[in-house]
């Protein structure tokens, strides 16, 4: 046997050896949609190699005349080695297209392409072999020149999800390229140069890339970017800020969420330590084993809530960790507010159920104190700390049901309209609203502010002699309420008792940023004033009272 023929057989067994080597592989991960396309490229190509050998490398003498008694024109190679590639090429391209998680409708075009190309170039061979001319040997140019159109869209997607949505690293869409270019080119190759070897060593290059790439990378376990692009976009809707952290605890992505809540931009932060955004150290693989949350103040003064999941792949290998960060700024101050108000409470039952035990004793051992009278406090008394509990319950709920809100715009009238409505008797003071007008900007909610302005209403219309004036000024935004209290005494010197139906109110509205006064009109009645709270003032209040970091 002469050298140039051992050469040519080493070869043709070799890419054979190679593609078979490749379909052994691929058949465990024969599941897989994306991997039986690619199962069927080196089936192909074994079989594309073992008939080279009976078309060129046996010769002489002629194989196929030896073993099927056949006898074809020297340029056979030529035909089978295109068709295989066109075959071998349309299965990759389908590969392609799914591995990138195309659409359904997408790849069912697709396969009936590749399947018309392939029928039309095995077709267009038959003929070929049998009688070769010029148009059949035109005619499987352009199947040739179809595939390799396919080829490229199928190289520009798997370029596009490493380089363009860097959702894989890009040394694996490479190598699947690489193969399919190479797959493709050897016949044309082999054809210009006129070396039949060619054809099954760049058929061994191939199949040995792909074989590379399956046992290197985890080929089958990334997930197809269509999908990734959907989730993408899911993450970029959300409302909670979303952090990509490696290993070593540098930022590798973010959502937009979370470029706002931080005020960075993605390029600036990418690459940069976990702390240049979040002025506080943790361990995100301590926080991951606990399940907790952590709390994190940041310079302005906003909370937020962070929680970490690790990064893994199918094969339970660690990138890193995914952190959701929610702002609970809201939610910390109704917290405190709700703290506060129960705080309250509980004082001032302390201190006022003592008075009234204190009473209750003292009427009982003296007997120059009338039992009645004592009897008729003691009763007063214990309803105003019961109508006292009751407001500040009210008012824990609709904080607790979200009852503050940024930057709404508040239609005061159906909500003083109402209180006017629940409160005044058909025989007692009457209650005259001025509150025509555009609605004002607050950040209380109607429900809300009906329970903060219902004690003070209430007050007003049990102390009035004939009359409680409602007005509204909506530049600073404030409610007035005044009535004409039958004695002159001055606000400041009411008895504590007297004010208590104020003291919740005054309380929540200086937490929310607004405030409560009561004064002296010119003509002797007594005013309360409630400013509401804005965003102005809920932010003046946020930066000067909560600034600084929390860990």
């Amino acid at each position: 046997m002469v050298p140039l023929t051992a050469l040519r057989l080493g070869t043709a067994f070799f890419a054979t050896l190679v593609a078979v080597t490749l379909v052994a592989v691929l058949l465990r991960h024969r599941e897989r949609a994306s991997a039986r396309a690619l199962l069927g490229v080196g089936a192909v190509t074994a079989v594309g190699s073992l008939l080279h050998l009976l078309v060129a490398d046996l010769t002489p003498p002629n194989a196929a005349l030896t073993v099927t008694g056949w006898e074809i024109e020297a340029t056979a190679w030529v035909v089978v080695g295109t068709t295989v590639a066109v075959i071998a090429s349309g299965l990759w391209v389908l590969f392609a297209f799914r591995y990138t998680g195309r659409s359904q409708r997408v790849i069912q075009v697709t396969v009936g392409l590749v399947a018309g190309i392939s029928f039309g170039a095995v077709g267009i061979a038959t003929a070929a072999l049998g009688d070769p001319s010029t148009l059949a040997f035109q005619l499987l140019t352009v199947t040739y020149l179809l595939v390799g159109f396919l080829v490229t869209i199928g190289v520009f997607l798997l370029i596009w999800m490493s380089i363009g949505q860097q959702t894989v690293p890009y040394r694996e869409p490479l190598l699947l390229s690489a193969g399919a270019i190479v797959l493709l080119s050897g016949s044309f190759v082999a054809q210009i140069v006129e070396r039949p070897i060619l054809l099954p060593a760049f058929s061994s290059v191939a199949s040995g890339v792909f074989l590379i790439a399956v046992i290197r990378y985890p080929v089958f376990e990334t997930a197809p970017a269509a999908r990734v692009l959907g989730r993408d976009r899911v993450v970029d809707e959300l409302a909670d800020g979303i952090l990509i952290v490696d290993r070593r605890g540098r930022l590798r992505d973010l959502n937009p969420a979370a470029e706002r809540l931080f005020d960075v931009s993605r390029a600036s932060a990418v690459g940069q330590p976990i702390k240049s955004i979040i002025p506080t150290s943790f361990d995100p693989g301590a926080l991951t084993r606990d399940g907790e949350s952590h709390r994190v103040k940041l310079s302005d003064g906003t909370t937020i809530s962070v929680t970490a999941d690790p990064v893994t792949d199918g094969r339970d290998r660690s990138f890193g960790y995914l952190l959701r960060c929610t702002d609970v700024t809201n939610r910390r101050r109704q917290e405190e507010q709700l703290t506060l108000l129960s705080r309250f409470v509980v004082e001032v039952i302390d201190e006022r159920m003592a008075a009234v035990a204190e009473e209750a004793t003292r009427a009982g051992d003296s007997e120059s104190v009338d039992s009645a009278a004592a009897a008729d406090q003691i009763w007063e008394r214990t309803t105003r700390l019961t109508n006292l509990v009751a407001q500040t319950r009210s008012i824990e709920q609709i904080i607790a049901e979200n009852g503050v809100s940024p930057g709404q715009e508040l239609d005061i009238c159906p909500v003083l309209r109402e209180l006017r409505d629940s409160i005044a008797a058909g025989s007692g003071p009457r209650i005259e609203l001025d509150v025509s007008g555009d609605p004002i900007a607050t950040t209380v909610s109607p429900a809300l502010l009906t329970s903060l302005l219902e004690p003070v209403l209430e007050d007003a219309y049990d102390h009035a002699e004939t009359r409680v004036d409602v007005s509204v000024d909506r530049d600073s935004p404030a409610i007035r309420i005044v009535a004409d209290w039958p004695d002159a005494t001055d606000p400041g010197e009411q008895d504590h008792d007297a004010q208590l139906p104020l003291a919740v109110t005054r309380l929540e509205i200086d937490q929310l940023g607004g405030h409560l006064s009561v004064e002296r009109t010119d003509d002797g009645r007594r005013a309360v004033v409630v400013a509401l709270p804005t965003n102005d003032t809920r932010e003046a209040r946020r930066t000067g009272v909560d600034g600084g970091a929390e860990r």
